[in-house]
């Protein structure tokens, strides 16, 4: 019988894998000097994957998630091969030369089985710099996260790989040592002749007791599945005297009759008008939502309208806070129709747009090139040149805030502050009027602009062409390809002050 702190850690595992293909893998979701990549997302609790935001990880990030909150512990070290070294509560270490005997493996084997408790880490480090983690749960079974096939981003073509399925995975412990004849039977094994080291860490001697949103896990709201949306996500934004619609749904995982109550504390700087606590009656399997509205008031001048206090159950359940700024002018279509018709004669989509918002009072800089230093810092690194965000100014630099990225933009607070940077943008990101700024290199030698009227984009997509337009899925694949690029940033004029 699993002791309560194994119960609730592994809980909290079994609630990562629930939320399905909101949750994907991806190998460089570190951000680091030395491995620039576009995305980061570390610490946030399961529900925090959702119909609306996808939560991306990698293996020692999904571990590093369960533990933080499990118990509000976070492995000090990050990269796999940083684990398999560490002392601190290693219970198991070996060494591999890769020409052990089939006799060795299963000795080897024998050994780690004998070992395991629920909670363990196994770690395996590869001779390239790199290596892989996952959690022992309990009665031969394990879980992981890792792709089956390609990363979750093709960086090398600018293409999103987002899977139909999820990538937190449970399965035997037979299956990473799978062999035969010395030969690894899939990528990922611990007998793979690369692999050089072999640990077992086990953080259940080092954790304090569970925190008590965690207890809920194995208590009160046990197995069901929550999650809170909005009506203004991403890079969508509300204003102040505007309404935003938060939705709470509940589906129960068990076989039995479950009542979920939901409260709701609306954000500060806003009014609930709509909805009160509830009470969802769910038969085994069943799901149902209830919707409250909050106004925001005319006086909130904040960048952000946070995320509301929602409970199931007592539960914490994560709600993504809305950005704030202001309403749509009802000029806006015609400057759309304007700049579209500018780029339309070959006229540079930020030269266009930088003459239109110009009849409005609001100055753009319509030089090619300098929206770069600006809104950027560039520094060296070993990789080469990589930029760094500058302190985010909406109302006064024009960008969206936390909307840019690139394979060559990088800041440290992107690796412990949710929504320093957006992980992901679609068409529903954008709203009329955007601006998508992009360089292929640090000094904006090679930038390009394009401007969305709402429909389409209109401008330049690559460095050197002529300017054209894009619509449909050939929008979407510009915009799923800013990730890949060296550099973008999301401008929204009309929300300077």
């Amino acid at each position: 019988m699993n002791n309560i702190k194994q119960q609730a850690l592994l809980a909290m595992a079994r609630a990562y894998y629930d939320r399905g293909v909101c949750l994907q893998y991806d190998q460089r979701s570190m951000d680091r000097v030395l491995e620039l990549t576009p995305r980061r997302r570390k610490r946030l609790p399961p529900e925090a994957a959702n119909s609306q935001e996808i939560l991306f990880l990698d293996c020692s990030g999904f571990v590093s998630s369960v533990y933080y909150n499990t118990f509000g512990y976070m492995p000090p070290q990050d990269l796999t091969w940083h684990m398999a070294d560490r002392l601190e509560g290693r219970i198991y270490y070996k060494t591999l030369t890769g020409e052990e005997t089939e006799e060795q493996k299963i000795a080897i084997e024998d050994e780690i089985r004998a070992i395991l408790q629920p909670g363990d880490m196994i770690v395996y480090a590869r001779t390239t710099n790199s290596g892989h983690v996952f959690l022992y749960l309990e009665d031969g079974e394990c879980t992981d996260c890792t792709c089956k096939g390609r990363d979750s981003y093709d960086y090398n073509n600018r293409k999103n790989n987002i899977y139909d399925r999820c990538e937190i995975w449970r399965r035997p412990l037979e299956v990473f040592f799978d062999w035969v004849d010395g030969v690894p039977l899939r990528k990922n094994r611990i007998f793979d002749p690369r692999v050089n080291r072999i640990a077992i860490i086990r953080p259940m001697d080092l954790v304090g007791d569970p925190l008590p949103q965690a207890l809920l896990r194995i208590g009160a709201a046990k197995d069901l599945r929550c999650e809170v949306t909005n009506s203004a996500p991403g890079l969508q934004q509300a204003w102040p005297g505007g309404r935003v619609d938060y939705r709470v749904t509940v589906k129960n995982l068990s076989a039995e009759a479950r009542t979920a109550h939901v409260t709701f504390c609306p954000p500060a700087g806003s009014l609930l008008v709509e909805g009160t606590d509830t009470r969802l009656n769910l038969a085994g399997g069943e799901e149902a939502a209830c919707t409250f509205t909050v106004q925001v008031e005319a006086g909130n001048q904040n960048l952000w309208l946070e995320g509301p206090r929602v409970t199931v159950n007592g539960l914490e359940i994560y709600a993504y806070r809305v950005l704030l700024g202001k309403e749509p002018p009802a000029w806006l279509p015609g400057l759309c129709r304007d700049v579209a018709a500018d780029v339309a004669k070959g006229t540079d989509a930020l030269e266009a747009a930088a003459r239109a918002y110009g009849a409005f009072g609001i100055p753009v800089d319509g030089t090619p090139g300098r929206w770069v230093g600006t809104r950027f810092f560039l520094h060296d690194s070993t990789k080469g040149d990589c930029l760094s965000r500058q302190p985010q100014q909406p109302k006064v630099d024009l960008a969206v805030y936390s909307g840019f990225g690139g394979t060559g933009v990088i800041t440290p607070e992107m690796a412990t502050q949710d929504g320093m940077r957006v992980t992901l943008i679609t068409r529903r990101d954008l709203q009329p009027g955007d601006l998508i700024l992009c360089s292929d290199d640090g000094f904006c030698e090679k930038s390009y602009t394009s401007f969305f009227d709402g429909e389409a984009l209109h401008g330049i997509f690559e460095a050197g062409e002529a300017p054209r337009t894009l619509s449909g899925e050939a929008a979407d694949a510009f915009i799923d390809s800013l990730f890949g690029r060296f550099a973008f940033v999301v401008l929204r004029p009309w929300q300077a002050s």
